[in-house]
């Protein structure tokens, strides 16, 4: 059974307890998305023995990266996640705070950033969404980011990488956290901005409850980049999912300057 087809298709192998994760748009913006699962894998497993609520890897097969039928692909231990309740501000703020605890004494060396690299990535393959000059403004206003955030970008930590409320779920009567593809190295900031630039969600009760110092500056310009980075995802999502477009639209829309 299909639970969701994005980024990745990920698969419930019913009725085993184990999920398959595929790699399904990542190919077209990252070179090597073997590099990016098993991180992924690594991670989860340390966050485990650590005593952090995450997903785990399947018990059943090595947590490896396999390949199949030029497919690259992951497997994960099956939890039944209620996709109909979310976290609330301050349970998305201590959390990502313990979460960041843990991540300090990761032992691996993740990319700085490496999400990042997808905008370039997508803005230079060709375009069915996207206009000549919209991707020249797209183009434009990432580099003047990367040169507000260039200055600030350290100290960093090792962080989740996307942490949004979609990847903290109720599982079991706990939150836990999962997907961690996009694991990376950089300023907290980086992670907080996955929730601080939502305008559904309350910024100033995340902050409180993460309880460490944020510096505003490098906040803002995070958020910034977190929507260009939403933006340039679902421009990529609906080269396959039709349905994905008109979002799509909406999003590509906010930065076109006003006719």
């Amino acid at each position: 059974m299909v639970l969701a087809d994005g980024a990745n298709v990920i698969v419930h192998l019913s009725p085993s307890p184990v999920v398959a994760k595929v790699a399904a748009s990542t190919p077209a913006v990252r070179a090597d998305v073997a590099a990016w699962l098993q991180r992924e894998l690594d991670v989860a497993v340390y966050l485990a023995r650590a005593g952090v609520p995450v997903l785990v890897p399947s018990g059943e097969v090595p947590a490896t990266v396999h390949r199949s039928n030029g497919h690259v692909m992951s497997f994960w231990t099956y939890r039944r996640l209620d996709v109909n309740v979310w976290p609330e501000e301050m349970t998305i703020g201590s959390m990502l705070r313990d979460l960041h605890a843990a991540l300090r004494s990761f032992p691996g060396s993740p990319p700085v950033l490496a999400p990042l690299g997808d905008i370039p990535a997508f803005l230079a393959r060709p375009q069915t969404l996207l206009s000549v000059t919209d991707v020249s403004i797209l183009t434009e206003t990432f580099s003047r980011l990367m040169e507000e955030l260039a200055p600030t970008s350290k100290p960093g930590q090792v962080l989740h990488g996307d942490a949004g409320v979609s990847n903290l779920r109720a599982a079991d009567g706990e939150w836990v956290w999962y997907d961690f593809e996009d694991t990376c190295w950089g300023p907290v900031a980086w992670d907080l901005a996955a929730t601080t630039a939502s305008p559904r969600l309350d910024r100033s009760r995340i902050l409180t409850a993460y309880g460490d110092p944020v510096d505003a500056a490098q906040l803002a310009t995070c958020q910034q980049l977190r929507r260009l980075n939403l933006t340039i995802w679902y421009a990529l999502y609906a080269e396959r999912l039709p349905e994905c477009r008109p979002r799509a639209a909406e999003l590509l829309a906010t930065w076109r300057a006003p006719a």
